[in-house]
Parts: structure tokens; sequence; C-alpha cells
């Protein structure tokens, strides 16, 4: 079944409209963010909380998106978010099926104390990587994505929980940091949203 699911988002990102592109909603830190991919794959629109922006992951710039004006912020200057803890994401088990996908079970530790868990998709990695990479560069900018300090654990950055593959759920025992509730691989975005102001 992964493997259909496979072949056919790779029929849709290949071939066809060229405007096939990747839309993502969820859940960070109790926040909506919704992201979309559209035709050039170094170009995602980011919205959190209802703020727009244009992330372009090749050159790490941030476009504010909300009509202002605003200048663009360099995210590689904002500097690295998390900690730098051995983080090791183990795959234990199958997991649920989160916003309709199959997922498998992993475990987040520093040594031997456990920091997380995720849920994650591993074939999608290869389809979503550039919102992956958008979310990071946002984490460094937007303060409702910035990952929280937990004691032993550090401040965890959203790459470490997608190390496996993309997290359709990660977070702790008590709370998810991260929650997927759509991902669309047949979304079609207007190309005139992904215009840099």
């Amino acid at each position: 079944m992964r493997l259909l699911a496979c072949l056919a988002c790779l029929v849709l990102l290949t071939a066809g409209d060229s405007r096939a592109g990747i839309l993502v909603e969820g859940l960070f830190n109790g926040q909506p963010l919704r992201a979309e991919l559209g035709s050039d794959r170094s170009l995602v629109l980011v919205s959190v909380a209802g703020s727009r922006h244009l992330v372009d992951v090749a050159s790490q710039y941030i476009y504010p998106m909300d009509g202002t004006g605003g200048a663009p912020i360099q995210a590689a200057i904002a500097g690295d978010i998390g900690s730098l803890l051995p983080y090791t994401l183990r795959k234990w088990s199958a997991g649920p099926q989160v916003a309709g996908h199959a997922s498998t079970y992993h475990v987040l530790q520093v040594d031997e104390q456990i920091c997380g868990e995720v849920l994650a998709s591993a074939w999608m990695t290869r389809f979503i990587e550039p919102i992956i990479r958008s979310i990071e560069l946002m984490q460094r900018v937007d303060p409702a994505l910035q990952p929280v300090d937990r004691e032993n654990c550090g401040v965890i950055p959203f790459t470490v929980y997608a190390r496996n593959g993309w997290p359709l759920m990660a977070g702790w025992v008590d709370e998810a940091t991260f929650l997927t509730k759509t991902v669309r691989f047949d979304h079609h975005p207007d190309d005139a949203l992904f215009q840099k102001p």
C-alpha cells in the first residue's frame, strides 16, 4: 500500500500539470501551520497563525507576505536554534495512521533519557524536504515556532524530529509539539502566490 501511495505521488509531482504541489496543514506548538509548495521547489509559502511568509530555502531569505512591505529576513544570520545534544531517533515499531497516512513509531533520546516520540513517514521525505527546511528556517525567526526547552533534553529543533521521515506527529507523552492534520500531494497552488514582494 505504501509503495502504491509513493508511486502515485511520484506521478503527480513529475508529470502533467507543472503547478502540482504539496499542501501540509497542522498544529505547531498549538498554533495553526500551513505550508504550500508549488512548481518552484525552492519557494515555500508558510502561514503561522494567519501570518504568511514566503521562504526561499535556497537563499535562506524569508519574505513577509502580509502586505506591510516589511524587509526580507535572512534566516541564516539569525543563527541556529536548538541544543547541540547527541539526539538519536530510533525506530521501534509500526505506528498508527495519522492524517490518513501510515506511520512508523520512533523514540527520541539523549543517551538513556527519553526526550520524545515521533510518528514518521519515511517515503514522504524526498518530496516534502523543502517544507521541512522552510519550517527549520522559520523556527529561527518566528517565536510561535521556537522549540521549548525541556529538562535534560534541551531545545529540540524540528529537523531532529524529521530525521527519519516527515513527522506526522512529534512531541512528548503529555503533548504533541507538531501534529499533521493534512498532507496533500495533489495540491495545485497558483504560481502568483509565490512571487517575492
